[in-house]
């Protein structure tokens, strides 16, 4: 769907759709943490695994559903603690 904004220009809400989606919504709650971190490095990132692997977050919750799948190269959050080698 598009639509004209109040300045004349053509806005496309999908790809506004597609931009919100790829950002990390922890960032959005807590502020962005180290730059050079991704998700998948810190220590309350973890993987459920079942016929799939689902990624999540500690900190947003498990529904079992795709609303708390979380993605591993996200940028990190300020809730970022780099996870010890295993």
């Amino acid at each position: 769907m598009k639509y004209i904004n109040v300045l004349g220009e053509e806005i496309d809400t999908d790809e506004v759709r597609k931009k919100l989606r790829a950002i990390n919504p922890m960032v959005k709650v807590y502020g962005s943490g180290p730059v050079d971190k991704r998700c998948k490095h810190c220590r309350f990132f973890y993987r459920k695994r079942y016929s799939h692997i689902y990624f999540k977050c500690e900190f947003r919750g498990d529904t079992n559903g795709p609303g708390t799948d979380h993605k591993a190269n996200w940028p990190s959050c300020k809730k970022f603690i780099l996870s010890e080698p295993s």
